[in-house]
């Protein structure tokens, strides 16, 4: 199974999220959004993994001790840049950064040897679409830029999610294998 762990977006900041993605298709740009219910915080892919693997993970997630936070979602930024945008992200305000990336940290120490390995260093974001083609990338780039410190609101992070995604036709599909509440 494909997996992945993540805390959920919800509340205000997902509502604020997803009226920013009508913004977005607004571009004219040719991007696939993620659907409001699937926004999320991701702290580890795991890509395939096999059921034992994910009971082990799911195992070594319930031995955890995290604190949750209060987090601002803040400002709006693409993978690779935003005048070549791949990826539209929005992120995490930087005071609540080290709290996210503390729990990504530990998360992913608790994970090893499960799953696939990332070298790249942790950037707390919350994935809004994946760019599909160059159509109308410009003006795209544009919006990005002009909200690169747009707040979208808070959201209480209260527990990790080891979620299972599955792929279809209109977009991933995801559920539950584990909710670890953070203290």
């Amino acid at each position: 199974m494909r997996a992945f762990v993540a805390l959920e977006i919800s509340g205000n900041a997902a509502d604020s999220l997803v009226a920013f993605e009508s913004e977005l298709l607004a571009t004219g740009a040719d991007i696939k959004l993620v659907e409001g219910e699937n926004l999320h915080l991701n702290l580890k892919f795991l890509g395939e993994v096999s059921e034992p693997q994910a009971a082990d993970a799911k195992a070594r997630l319930g031995g955890l001790s995290l604190r949750g936070a209060e987090v601002s979602v803040e400002g709006v930024g693409a993978f690779p840049a935003p005048d070549r945008p791949r990826v539209v992200w929005a992120g995490v305000a930087r005071e609540n950064e080290g709290p996210v990336a503390e729990i990504a940290r530990r998360v992913v120490e608790s994970l090893e040897g499960i799953g696939e390995t990332d070298e790249r260093p942790f950037r707390a974001h919350v994935t809004l679409g994946r760019v599909r083609s160059g159509r109308n990338s410009r003006e795209l780039g544009e919006l990005i830029r002009q909200n690169s410190g747009r707040e979208f609101g808070s959201v209480r992070l209260s527990e990790i999610k080891l979620k299972s995604s599955v792929l279809m036709p209109n977009g991933p599909v995801y559920r539950d294998i584990g909710v670890f509440p953070l203290g």
